[in-house]
């Protein structure tokens, strides 16, 4: 009858191996220098070898013996870990739109330009036209005459600050707050025999400026700007209708 025993087997691991980085390499050699004592491995034993040799020479015993080449080992790079992938940036939300107002006629005791460059600096942007993010129609003297800018208030329902008032816009602009809630007015129609000179001059400079044409603050008026002005009822009439 055949009796099978199980013996333990102890297994020798190379002290290089697990002082370099923790593996476990199959010791199959052993160096003693002293009373020190090291199990190692093929590769270990090849490179401590080379060291001992470089330090203290070959042993005169063996330097009538030929000496071998001693194998190459070529070590094995440890693989790197892979990065991490990036996480994806998140998005900015868009900013908020910037309010807008619209200016018809000319404000008391401003000139165009500073009577926008005010507004500005408030926080708002100045527009020709009514859209999305127009909140606001600051009427001055003149303005009345503006029908296309009237239309866009009414129709889109925009609260009207009256300017016409000396000190009522320089009062808002010192408060920092354009508030509207005044009536807003029907579209001016004024025949050209009913106005002085004077007016009719400052009525087509304020149409003017607000439909695009540049024009000087004193002096002639250019004969194309009085044509358009002249026939500006025609010109509303078709782009309300296209």
């Amino acid at each position: 009858m055949r009796k099978t025993v199980l013996m333990p087997v102890e297994r020798v691991l190379c002290d290089a191996h697990i002082a370099r980085d923790g593996s476990e390499e199959e010791a199959g050699t052993t160096l003693t220098l002293g009373a020190h004592t090291w199990d190692l491995c093929l590769e270990h034993d090849i490179l401590f070898g080379r060291y001992l040799m470089d330090a203290l020479g070959v042993p005169e015993t063996a330097k009538s013996a030929p000496v071998e080449p001693l194998p190459i080992v070529e070590a094995v790079p440890e693989s790197e870990p892979e990065p991490e992938p990036e996480a994806a940036p998140v998005g900015e939300p868009d900013p908020e739109p910037v309010p807008s107002v619209m200016l018809a006629g000319e404000v008391p005791g401003y000139s165009w330009e500073d009577a926008r460059e005010a507004v500005r600096r408030m926080g708002y942007e100045v527009v020709g036209r009514a859209d999305d993010s127009t909140v606001l129609l600051i009427l001055g003297e003149g303005g009345d005459r503006n029908a296309t800018k009237l239309r866009d208030a009414s129709e889109r329902g925009i609260p009207v600050m009256d300017v016409r008032k000396p000190g009522r816009f320089k009062s808002a602009v010192r408060s920092g707050e354009l508030v509207g809630g005044d009536p807003l007015p029907e579209p001016a129609k004024v025949a050209l025999s009913g106005m002085s000179e004077r007016e009719r001059n400052r009525a087509v400079r304020a149409w003017a400026r607000e439909n695009g044409f540049t024009v000087p603050t004193k002096g002639r008026i250019p004969m194309h700007v009085r044509h358009a002005w002249e026939h500006r009822d025609a010109s509303e009439g078709k782009a309300v209708a296209a």
